[in-house]
């Protein structure tokens, strides 16, 4: 009796199959990959942090201009600046050239939501150059606002001698008054 022979197929190809990885090194290479992705992740959820945070801490200001003697409107209110002049700052300081600068400011709100705006927290007062140093002034206000009538608020800072003639005046609105994704409004005094 013949015995049919087994068919085998010649070529190096039959006898090559694919090498796979043995169960440890598989989890040796999954552990590895574990590792690169959770800092790459961490990482993109403290970029995705830092920009939202960015953009509510630091919102983008839209500046308005004021020429001297005009008007500029902010927060529902008419502010102008009136006066300007330097004094001797009340402690003395031997070691820095300083002044105070005193900004006199007439604001009029238009309407009781003005009023409650002008006399609201949160407002900001700063005394800039030309080069964008930023000096930080405290407002003093004679009166409490009312709608319809003007009232004076005193801008006062403390800046180095050299400067005080030349720096300019900025308000800036509270930033509870924006709404999101618009710009926070400002007034840039021009000397």
């Amino acid at each position: 009796m013949t015995r049919p022979q087994p068919i085998v197929q010649a070529g190096p190809e039959a006898e090559e199959r694919p090498e796979r990885l043995r169960p440890r090194d598989r989890r040796v290479l999954q552990a590895l990959a574990l590792l690169c992705a959770v800092p790459a992740v961490l990482v993109l959820h403290w970029v995705d942090a830092t920009n939202g945070i960015e953009k509510n801490l630091k919102p983008p200001e839209k500046v308005t201009s004021v020429r001297p003697g005009q008007i500029g409107e902010l927060i529902g209110a008419q502010w102008k600046v009136v006066g300007r002049r330097q004094a001797p700052p009340l402690a003395r300081d031997d070691a820095n050239d300083v002044v105070d600068l005193r900004v006199a400011v007439a604001v009029r709100p238009r309407d009781a939501a003005g009023a409650k705006s002008v006399a609201s927290y949160g407002i900001v007062y700063r005394l800039v150059d030309d080069e964008g140093r930023e000096w930080s002034a405290l407002a003093i206000p004679e009166g409490t606002p009312r709608a319809g009538v003007a009232m004076r608020v005193i801008v006062k800072g403390t800046v180095p001698r050299t400067k005080a003639d030349s720096l300019e005046l900025v308000i800036q609105a509270p930033k509870t008054s924006r709404k999101a994704g618009d710009p926070l409004p400002s007034l840039r005094f021009e000397h």
